[in-house]
């Protein structure tokens, strides 16, 4: 566990059972260290004689471990304590694989953040994987001051959302001071010289400080990113959504040195889904930015380059090389590329959006604009499950939440029957379907939403700090128009497709076989993901479509390896050749043996 750590922070064992509560206690203590304290205790009744304590010591309790049958009450019990005293706190449940049913309800009630079945041990297969996972989120939550990241800004301006909404996906922890409103920031501001209006600032913990950093240099400044270290590539990956990372992750795997171009913070347009509840093995859910950074740690630990806040501009084919080009001038040569850039949101073309983008005007959201609308009225513009998320996790803070749909019916535009449900059960969240948004207005800063209704042509404006779009997404495949085939709404044409759609095609298909699997119109460039035609735009296919295509990559490097190889071999010389070859020689020096 390597995970920032401080000698404050605590776990807590309960088990009725001494001899496992024991093997658990001991068990944590040697694979922790010295990064949490570890306690114990017999049920409900000692649990909260140690919570008491540990709060009476200042000391933050990260994650409890709970069985989930206890000699004086039950595991979910302890935890409903714990989540309304200390909420931040992980919450693990022990529990039988009889009991797994209600250990999925208390899950689904937001009671238990994981379960695992016992019998525990060995305690390093079975609990130790999960507790890391927990502590890492804990940590990544509540260690702000640790970490000593500080961000200075106006909240409406637009390059003070651009690094919020940056770390937070980045899931790097920063202490946000607002310099319209917080006096302390105001303070910092005078100390700093800062001019008015001024910009934003990020200060890092060693004494540098950033102002109105790109998203290039706040990343190099973290080292939230590297530089490629090789001439050539077996594979380079445009793309670190889940498509790019899982191809990233299994060609790693099959041995190919892999470098992953991606333009933002790992995950893409995934990175900004606050859960994700139909992927396989994660019964509880995570948000998109904790799914795409256990990936990349997983690809990087498997060797995986990983060159994010790096644009590809270009795609340069060769004869069993290729090149891609970068906005800063560089560029990268592989064997194979694979294109898994994804999909942007659609604009929204309407009155003031454009001037107002990024000043209450938002493509996406994010957690912390979420926090931050305590009290306030949001729109939201969707009908898909990213919207009804965002809707939900607005409706904790803000006042009255407005979504609104252009289909005539919520579930029209692809929301799961459970996340519409929930939507119409809350009350602070209205939803106005068969309508758009006319117009936006403010000075600066947005202050009202123009709603227009579809079929009357009726308008209604209400007032709104924040409006966050997510409707629509087209495809990033810009950069590589005119050299791999296209359809008619810029999805990357792949395999059979290569052969039904020739008239798309900017190069005629010139290889002496058919197209791989996942091979776009040029020899060697794959696709993969939401900017392939025809794909399932989902996370789940996306991984495996990432997934498929190494696999055609590999099928296509030993191919290519074996046309070397046959190059390279010494030709045989036939009978007719050979006497050519001897009267040339003549009375020269060259005699056969």
């Amino acid at each position: 566990m390597t995970a920032g750590n401080g000698p404050q922070s605590s776990i807590l064992v309960v088990d009725s059972d001494p001899i496992e509560r024991d093997a658990t206690v001991e068990g944590l203590r040697r694979h922790l260290g010295q990064a949490c304290r570890v306690f114990g205790a017999g049920g409900l009744r000692e649990a909260s004689e140690v919570l008491a304590h540990l709060h009476i010591e200042g000391r933050a309790v990260a994650l409890a471990v709970c069985a989930h049958r206890l000699a004086d009450g039950t595991g979910v019990e302890l935890f409903s304590h714990i989540r309304r005293s200390s909420p931040a706190t992980k919450r693990l449940l022990l529990t039988t694989m009889d009991q797994a049913d209600s250990a999925l309800q208390a899950i689904s009630l937001a009671q238990t953040d994981r379960y695992a079945v016992l019998p525990a041990h060995p305690i390093e297969v079975r609990i130790l994987p999960i507790v890391d996972d927990l502590l890492g989120e804990w940590f990544g939550e509540h260690s702000a001051a640790e970490m000593g990241v500080t961000v200075l800004g106006h909240r409406f301006a637009a390059a003070s959302y651009t690094v919020k909404d940056y770390l937070t996906r980045s899931l790097v922890p920063f202490t946000w001071m607002d310099l319209g409103e917080d006096p302390e920031a105001q303070a910092m501001a005078k100390d700093l010289n800062l001019p008015n209006p001024a910009p934003t600032v990020v200060l890092l913990e060693d004494g540098r400080t950033l102002y109105d950093p790109s998203i290039a240099e706040l990343a190099g400044a973290l080292g939230l990113t590297q530089e490629a270290t090789r001439q050539s590539y077996d594979l380079i990956v445009v793309g670190g959504g889940p498509a790019g990372l899982a191809a990233a992750v299994y060609g790693a795997c099959e041995g190919l040195s892999v470098v992953v171009i991606e333009d933002d913070c790992p995950g893409g347009q995934a990175s900004m889904s606050t859960k994700v509840e139909n992927h396989l093995g994660f019964p509880a859910g995570l948000s998109g930015a904790d799914f795409a950074h256990r990936a990349l740690a997983q690809a990087r630990r498997l060797g995986v380059e990983w060159c994010s806040a790096k644009v590809a501009t270009g795609l340069v084919p060769g004869d069993g090389s290729h090149m891609v080009t970068l906005d800063n001038g560089n560029s990268l040569v592989g064997r194979s590329v694979l294109v898994a850039t994804g999909m942007t949101w659609r604009q929204l073309d309407a009155p003031g959006v454009e001037e107002l983008h990024n000043a209450g005007v938002y493509y996406g959201s994010s957690e912390t604009e979420a926090r931050q609308s305590a009290g306030e009225d949001v729109v939201l513009v969707g009908s898909g499950n990213p919207a009804g998320h965002a809707a939900l996790q607005f409706a904790e803070h803000a006042r009255t939440v407005t979504l609104v749909v252009r289909e005539d019916e919520l579930r029209a535009g692809g929301m799961s029957e459970t996340l519409a449900d929930q939507i119409l059960q809350r009350p602070n969240i209205r939803v106005r379907v068969d309508t758009e948004i006319g117009e936006v207005r403010g000075y600066g800063r947005l202050e009202k939403v123009v709603l227009l209704e579809s079929a009357t042509g009726e308008t209604e404006i209400i007032p709104a700090t924040g409006l966050y779009i997510m409707f629509g997404t087209v495809p990033s495949s810009e950069w590589v128009q005119g050299v791999v085939a296209v359809d008619e709404l810029g999805f990357i044409l792949t395999d059979n497709e290569i052969g039904r759609r020739p008239e798309l095609l900017p190069e005629p298909w010139h290889a002496p076989r058919p197209p791989y699997l996942s091979e776009t119109s040029v020899p060697g460039v794959f696709a993969a993901g939401d900017v392939r035609a025809g794909s399932v735009k989902r996370i789940g296919s996306a991984v495996g479509q990432g997934a498929v295509a190494v696999a055609a990559v590999a099928q296509y490097l030993h191919a290519l390896n074996e046309s070397a190889k046959l190059e390279d071999r010494p030709q045989l010389v036939s009978g007719a050749d050979e006497g050519h070859m001897l009267e040339a020689a003549g009375d020269g020096d060259i005699q056969p043996d």
